[in-house]
Formats: C-alpha cells, structure tokens, sequence
C-alpha cells in the first residue's frame, strides 16, 4: 500500500500513515521504517503493508518513497579491503619495530648448544642456565617456575 505520513511525534518514535485505501489513519512505530534512510516526517510518502495486532492495524515494513538512502551504510566491499589494509600495516609495522627493539639476552651470543643437561649441577654459570631454560626440552632447572634458573648454584641474584 502506499500512503503518507500525516502526524510524526519523532521524539516518541511514531506517527500515523493516511492512505487513500483505507479510511482511518494507520499507526507506524519508527522500528517498522526500512533501516538505512533518515527518520520519517510529516508529508513523507510511503509504501508499507498493514498488520493486526490485538485488533489493532498498524504499519509494517515502511519504507520512504522518493528519498536516498544514507551512503554511511552502503561501505563498499573495496572500501572495507583497504581500511583493512591500511591497519594490518599499520599492526605489521608496529610489530616489527618492537620486536626490533627487544635486546637480545647475553646468553644467546656466548656459544651454548643444547647437548642433553638438564641439572643445575651440570651447568658451568648463571648464561648456561638461562640458555638452557630458554631454549632447551626437559630441563629441570626452575624448581619454583619463577624464570630464574639454578638459583642456589649459579644464579643468586636477580636478573
């Protein structure tokens, strides 16, 4: 049915339709209008179908006649590829910086090679262990799980 909005409260949220077909007016609620347009207002053509409820009429699926949609929410698939772009950028650059600016631990440039130890006992200092901690299965040099290893033999204080 098509019509046209003859009263509109849009601080409530409703209104009522006149149509030609019908001979009282038609509540419309502004939950019923087609998403993606502006809010109605009094003289606006419609095109709407009518449902009852609890012997009431009332206008559903409203649609404005004659008037563009909003283009916010019509983002275009290509639009949305390069907004995502732009960001993973933006995340990879970001990453890769502070990766770069991690030290890189002592112990790592000193020569160790994972070769079977796995007690405190059989490490000759405090960079053993923390290489061996880091890097190696099957040790058994944090008793505590608290990232420092060997701290009785090798490692007393805190790194």
């Amino acid at each position: 049915m098509e019509g046209k909005i003859v009263r509109w409260n849009d601080n409530r949220g409703f209104g009522f339709i006149e149509s030609k077909s019908i001979k009282n007016d038609i509540f419309a609620h502004i939950s019923d209008f087609k998403p993606g347009y502006r809010r109605p207002l009094n003289g606006d053509s419609v095109s709407f179908q009518i449902k009852t409820e609890k012997g009431k009429r009332k206008a559903v699926s409203i649609s404005l006649v004659d008037v563009p949609p909003y283009r916010s929410n019509q983002r275009s698939f290509l639009s949305t590829i390069i907004i995502f772009s732009i960001c993973a950028a933006i995340a990879f650059a970001i990453y890769t910086h502070f990766i770069k600016l991690q030290p890189t631990p002592a112990y790592e440039d000193m020569g160790f090679k994972c070769q079977g130890k796995t007690h405190c006992s059989q490490m000759t200092s405090c960079n053993e262990a923390r290489f061996y901690l880091a890097n190696c299965p099957n040790t058994q040099i944090d008793g505590n799980n608290d990232g420092q290893p060997c701290e009785r033999q090798h490692c007393k204080s805190i790194w």
